[in-house]
């Protein structure tokens, strides 16, 4: 390689003291020979730090489309597991739906049932009560009339009578 550059040093030598020059010529050959030599140097002096600058930056590209590329793919994982924990909160939803309506259903018929039993509990209730104020209005009714025929004596009882009528009473 070093043999390359020394003969590209050497060739302006070689290309002048070949020939003799003119005045009338121009001089477009030894600018060309004198261009390349310099871009020989150039290239000699700086493509190792031009190669390094560019593998190092072909590396940080690489090395950040690695991490961009991670990045998504993790973002695609949370994606999915999202998605997966809204599917599973949709049936768990769908569960609660139907054990809440089977719950309404069997609170309604608790309702039904106590609100049936109360209501036979009224009743039984009133037909007691209506049976004592019957009772009660039975006794008012015949006191009075008792009352009423001792006080104006229509009726005549005998004591064995009357003692008949409380045995029957008591009995």
């Amino acid at each position: 390689m070093k043999k390359k550059y020394l003969l590209l040093l050497l060739l302006p030598v070689f290309s002048f003291a070949s020939g003799e020059q003119t005045s009338e010529g121009t001089d477009i050959v030894a600018r060309t020979v004198n261009f390349l030599i310099f871009a020989g140097i150039l290239y000699y002096l700086i493509a190792d730090k031009i190669t390094a600058f560019f593998k190092t930056r072909t590396a940080d590209i690489a090395n950040r489309l690695t991490s961009i590329q991670d990045m998504l793919n993790a973002s695609k994982e949370k994606k999915e597991d999202a998605l997966n924990e809204a599917a599973q909160a949709k049936e768990k939803a769908k569960e609660l739906i139907e054990v809440a309506k089977k719950e309404a259903l069997l609170l309604t018929k608790k309702v039904e049932e106590d609100t049936e039993s109360e209501i036979l509990y009224l009743k039984k209730a009133l037909n007691e009560r209506m049976e004592i104020e019957e009772k009660k209005m039975t006794k008012e009714v015949v006191s009075e009339v008792i009352d009423e025929m001792f006080k104006e004596d229509k009726i005549s009882l005998s004591n064995e009578d009357f003692l008949k009528i409380i045995k029957k009473k008591v009995a």
